[in-house]
């Protein structure tokens, strides 16, 4: 029965497990509880395997055995089958197995997509020279997801729809991320959906074009993914699921701090990737409106009980925008301008434009600053408690703005 409600059968994607390899961690000082990971071969994941590599999940008395998997929904039925411990996957496969009777929970947010086609991660891809140049032309054609009722199927069909593009005239294939590319060439799809690093393999290798990023058109940094268990696994593994949380999240900080690290992961050629912004906040409002799509467009029945399947044990919180240019500095959340704000956690991800100035952050508990010369994004989750902020510009001090958080 679940096997065939989610439709896939479990598969172990050998190509991606050369690509991201299993990973293990070892200590000499102490025994270490082993973790059976799923996961998928995205760019996304590679969190992980920078904590294992740099003993963060061994600190926490944690040992990784990783197996790679398709897409979410396999995740979900691997380990509703009883064959590993704790998935990476998108929030829709968990909603699914949530709604379906599978009883799953996620542990911790993993990442954010970004906030335009120029930043985006995640994008829907043509060829070069394909006649599609607009989300209207995607009307009637063929495009490749990694798996039916998933992410994908929600996130394009919602962000057609609202940009006045009928939500079902596209006709969605199922294929392995590795595939798409091949499948775009020979024509068997007119366009895939993907992450990186295969969303860069298409721009930089085949010359393929973004003609649409879905999670940016429903809103800036749209949640996407996590990692998450069985309520019956954590139940019996309250500590091991405690110590897991730890272990990824102190991982996730390490990636937004250290992205060159991250790329070091990645295969040669491809290290100039869109690095997604993982964040181990989730936004329960854009999570219940995400759970809304999903049932719109017929992947789920019935909402799930967010509580349970986003217990507050997650961190919840929202990502805020900040930008910096030769002549102004900006805060805003979900593209508006910010001057109070509840306490609490934020992602800040901070685009720096000049090389002249950079973007300070100041106040009770917080001093973060960007280079002065240097430009780029900088990602920072912080703890804003009740008080009074200030982000400037560095080098033109007058060139302030309060932030008051309640």
């Amino acid at each position: 029965m679940r096997r065939r409600l989610f439709g896939a059968t479990v598969l172990a994607a050998f190509a991606a497990a050369l690509l991201f390899g299993g990973s293990a961690s070892s200590s000499s000082d102490r025994t270490l509880t082993t973790i059976n990971l799923r996961t998928l071969n995205i760019a996304n994941a590679l969190p992980l395997d920078l904590g294992v590599q740099k003993g963060f999940f061994a600190q926490h008395g944690i040992e990784i055995q990783k197996k790679v998997l398709q897409s979410g929904n396999d995740v979900v039925l691997s380990l509703a089958n009883g064959d590993g411990d704790v998935g990476y996957l998108g929030y829709v496969p968990a909603m699914i197995g949530r709604v379906q009777g599978i009883k799953f929970q996620m542990i911790s947010a993993s990442e954010v997509e970004g906030t335009s086609v120029d930043d985006n991660w995640q994008n829907i891809m043509v060829k070069g020279n394909s006649s599609i140049r607009t989300p209207q032309d995607l009307a009637g054609k063929t495009i490749a997801v990694n798996a039916l009722k998933g992410v994908g199927e929600v996130m394009i069909k919602a962000a057609l729809k609202k940009v006045g593009v009928d939500p079902n005239s596209p006709k969605l294939l199922a294929l392995g991320f590795g595939a798409m590319r091949s499948a775009l060439n020979n024509g068997q799809i007119d366009a895939f959906w993907a992450p990186e690093p295969f969303a860069s393999q298409g721009l930089n290798i085949d010359g393929d074009r973004i003609v649409m990023a879905p999670g940016p058109v429903l809103g800036k940094f749209w949640p996407i993914g996590g990692y998450g268990a069985l309520d019956s696994w954590v139940q019996k593994n309250p500590q091991l699921a405690k110590q897991f949380h730890d272990a990824i999240n102190q991982s996730l900080a390490y990636a937004q701090a250290h992205p060159d690290e991250v790329r070091a992961l990645l295969p040669a050629g491809t290290q100039n990737v869109r690095l997604p912004i993982w964040s181990p906040v989730v936004d329960r409002d854009k999570l219940v409106q995400l759970a809304k799509y999903a049932k719109e467009f017929g992947v789920i029945d019935s909402l799930p009980n967010m509580t349970q399947l986003v217990p507050s044990s997650v961190t919840g919180g929202k990502v805020l925008q900040g930008t910096v240019g030769n002549v102004f500095i900006t805060l805003r959340l979900d593209g508006k301008s910010v001057k109070t704000l509840p306490h609490g956690k934020y992602t800040i991800v901070v685009q720096d434009n000049s090389k002249s100035t950079g973007f300070r952050l100041s106040g009770p508990g917080v001093t973060k600053r960007t280079s002065v010369k240097g430009t780029g994004r900088s990602t920072w989750t912080l703890t804003l408690k009740k008080g009074k902020y200030v982000y400037s510009s560095i080098t033109h001090p007058r060139r302030r703005t309060t932030l008051r958080i309640t």
